[in-house]
């Protein structure tokens, strides 16, 4: 019994590794004819005079709190 057994494990541990490795695996994607390829970024927005007030200050501050420490 414990021979039968032995044997029908080894052969679906056989049958389980055979058939994982049977199919074709393809690491590029498929190519989508009739889309844009390139993928286009929106045109940047220029900061107003405040914005650009309000980072500098922001880094004058950061730049400070690093000198300190």
């Amino acid at each position: 019994m414990k021979k039968y057994l032995i044997l029908l494990l080894a052969a679906m541990g056989l049958s389980l590794v055979m058939s994982s490795c049977g199919g074709k695996y393809d690491e590029t994607p498929a190519t989508n004819n009739g889309y844009a390829s390139k993928f286009i970024l929106p045109s940047p927005t220029l900061l107003t005079n405040s914005d650009k007030e309000y980072l500098e200050a922001l880094r004058t501050e950061y730049n400070e709190s690093i000198a300190n420490e």
